[in-house]
């Protein structure tokens, strides 16, 4: 019955079980008459001595387990073998010297793999197996390499072993949507060692670092490399940031005539109750502030409902412990609304950050009218008044003077500055975006952008040779390239001008990135789990440890 209960292998016999504290030893002896000499392979059945060998088992339900084998030593009757003494051999059950059975150490390496070293200690104790973090990692070095196959679309990218001080390179089969090999650095030489000892790969896709260009060609002249598209439109918006910041004045500019002129969409919005019930309602674009109004509103109607809950509870004689669980709310907010009632909403100025500067304002202007416009000479001045505030408010006041000039004589000043356009890596972002994917603010704001200075096209430019590239990797027009790259370099933007020839000298691989389906997306995400099994390791995650684990534990 007890072979039935617990699997024991049939190579053993057991004896009897017994249950203590530290979980259940199972008392078992050797079913064979005879067994093998290990040197010489003759079999004998004269016994020598015997000795118990005690070996940790899997756990049977949350108990712990342990086999306690009595294993016999025979004595050698082959008179040329060297060894006259040999034990007996549990081939089935456990290795030589080892002190678990072989299913144990199977399912703590499938932890390790799983889990690293620390994380899979924890793990394993929690299931009846305590193991140290060091075992775990041994066990991973122990277990056999993985077999490494030449895929046919290799995917190449870097990562990080100490980020911004050394670097690997990971290898991808596209096909099979698993890690190939690791590569201990990102140098030109591994990378086509890498490739002369794995020939067969068809495509290589990568991005447009010269290492791996230059180790692609080398390794495998034949294969067609690939430029990841993702890098490309990264760059391009790396171009057009420099441009846009240039351009301050017309980013400012298009802001206030946004502004003033808002969309179309913007001024006759329908109410929500005129949409047809019968369509999807999609949301409509809107200014931030009023979204931001709409969402404060919301909040303050949801606090004076839940005030209002509150204040109808205690007078049936509720404490406070369960007001707090009807309505959802912690008690500390209980005893705010029934100490002062509904809450109310906060408005702040929209220039709230100036409203320290507004009692020095009148002294400030006086100071301009007579001649003085450096700002930290007016900051020292007013700092000696009770000013406590930084040097940054002063700046923003004198600039605003500047542009605008001291507003009349008995009005009051509203606005200290003019709304600033949106930072340029946003508006190179607005760019990249489909233009369908718009909202008709984002539009607008586009067009004016690009109308502010007709005397100086640079903008308008710059957007339309954005529009045109994008078109490239979204359609799968690659034939386009030379017609661009002719079209950027002839434009007179400096930074289009440098971006074009970079383009030209991978003359391969981006052509074939905006034609062909292939990208780089899968080893992107092959780095993110490979830096999730690195962070595991706790900074002990060495490159042969972490290479075993990323190419098992696919």
């Amino acid at each position: 019955m007890v072979p039935a209960v617990l699997p024991i292998p049939r190579s053993l016999h057991v004896e009897t079980l017994l249950l203590d504290e530290d979980g259940l030893t199972i008392l078992a002896s050797s079913a064979a008459p005879e067994a093998p000499c290990p040197r010489c392979g003759q079999r004998s059945d004269r016994v020598h001595r015997r000795y118990a060998r005690t070996l940790a088992d899997l756990p049977w339900a949350d108990v712990a387990v342990r086999l306690r084998v009595q294993v016999r030593k025979f004595f050698c009757d082959n008179a040329t073998c060297p060894r006259r003494i040999f034990g007996e051999r549990l081939a089935d059950v456990a290795a030589v010297s080892a002190r678990r059975t072989n299913r144990q150490g199977e399912r703590l390496t499938t932890i390790a793999f799983a889990l690293g070293g620390e994380a899979g200690a924890r793990l394993a104790g929690k299931l009846g197996m305590p193991v140290s973090p060091d075992t775990l990692r041994r066990l991973i070095r122990r277990d056999a390499d993985a077999v490494v196959t030449t895929p046919t679309v290799l995917g190449v990218d870097d990562w990080a072993s100490h980020k911004g001080l050394t670097y690997g390179t990971i290898l991808v089969d596209r096909a099979r949507h698993r890690p190939g090999d690791l590569l201990p650095d990102r140098s030109r030489a591994s990378l086509a060692t890498w490739r002369r000892a794995h020939p067969g790969v068809a495509i290589i896709t990568r991005d447009r670092a010269g290492a791996y260009a230059e180790g692609a060609r080398d390794g495998a002249p034949d294969a067609g490399p690939v430029a990841d598209r993702w890098p490309l439109v990264n760059n391009l918006a790396d171009v057009l940031e420099p441009v846009l910041r240039a351009q301050g004045a017309c980013r400012q500019a298009a802001a206030a005539a946004l502004r003033d002129h808002p969309p179309a969409g913007e001024q006759s919005r329908s109410p929500p109750d005129e949409v047809d019930p019968g369509k999807r309602r999609h949301p409509q674009p809107e200014h931030w502030r009023d979204r931001m109004d709409a969402a404060a509103e919301a909040g303050v109607a949801r606090r004076r409902a839940n005030s209002d809950r509150v204040g109808a509870l205690p007078a049936k004689g509720a404490p406070v412990a369960p007001i707090a669980r009807t309505v959802g709310i912690a008690r500390m907010t209980v005893y705010r609304y029934l100490r002062e009632g509904p809450p109310q909403r906060k408005r702040h100025s929209v220039h709230g950050q100036q409203r320290g500067l507004e009692p020095s304002e009148s002294s400030l202007l006086r100071r301009w009218e007579g001649g003085c416009h450096t700002a930290t000479v007016l900051w020292r001045e007013i700092r000696e008044q009770g000013f406590a505030h930084s040097v940054t408010n002063v700046q923003r006041f004198v600039a605003h003077l500047r542009r605008e000039g001291p507003p009349p004589a008995g009005r009051p000043r509203t606005v200290l500055t003019p709304p600033h356009g949106p930072p340029p890596r946003q508006v190179a972002s607005l760019i990249r975006r489909r233009p369908e994917r718009r909202t008709d603010e984002q539009r607008a704001s586009l067009k004016h952008l690009g109308a502010e200075d007709p005397t100086d096209p640079t903008i308008a430019t710059a957007v339309d040779l954005a529009a045109a590239f994008l078109i490239m990797p979204r359609r799968r027009e690659g034939e386009r390239l030379p017609a661009w790259l002719e079209a950027a370099e002839a434009s007179g933007i400096s930074e289009r001008e440098r971006f074009a020839p970079k383009l030209r000298e991978d003359h391969d691989a981006v052509p074939a990135g905006l034609t062909l389906r292939h990208s780089n997306g899968q080893t992107d995400g092959q780095v993110n789990r490979l830096t999730l099994i690195k962070r595991q390791g706790y900074g002990r995650a060495n490159f042969d440890l972490l290479r075993k684990r990323v190419l098992r534990a696919a």
